[in-house]
Parts: C-alpha cells; structure tokens; sequence
C-alpha cells in the first residue's frame, strides 16, 4: 500500500501549506508546497489524511493516505496533537 500512496503523489511529500492536511511549516521555497522527493536518503510515509486512531486507519482505502516526508509528518503530528480537544478527566468517585 505504501508505494501505491507514493506513486499517486508522484513520489512527492504531498504537504501543502493551503490544504487541511498541511503541517503547520510555511515551505516557501515551493511556494507553500514541499519539496521533497521520495528517494532512499528521504523515504516518504503512507500517513492518513484525517487524524484518526492508527487501529481506524488501517481499514482505509488508499485514496484516504497521503505521502509525507519525515519532517512533515513529526511537525503534523506536533499540530494534531495540539489541536485535538481532551476530554475531561472522571474522577474516580465522586464523594
């Protein structure tokens, strides 16, 4: 499945900074776009475009993964994290 996510991103990170999957980086070099290249010194990552729990994601269909460079991936990892709401804790007992 990986290298079905990486040859329909043209073995391209495929993070932009205009869409909902964008890690949070401005890459201004590419206009808003990653650069990066899917080689054997940067491999790309099968990751879910949604942020969802990694038991969920792996009854996706590949058109639900995009590629992403490591550095993308651990900065929209970083960016998840902090936008996802947390519950509040129940106490064990309330009396």
């Amino acid at each position: 499945m990986i290298s079905q996510v990486i040859a329909r991103a043209a073995g391209t990170c495929q993070c932009r900074a205009d869409s909902s999957t964008a890690c949070g980086r401005p890459h201004k070099a590419g206009g808003g776009a990653c650069l990066t290249m899917h080689t054997e010194q940067t491999p790309l990552r099968a990751v879910p475009r949604a942020d969802i729990r990694a038991e969920l994601a792996a009854e996706l269909p590949v058109e639900e993964f995009m590629a992403i460079c490591d550095g993308c991936h651990a900065a929209l990892l970083a960016l998840r994290r902090k936008s996802r709401t947390h519950a509040v804790p129940v106490p064990d007992a309330l009396f």
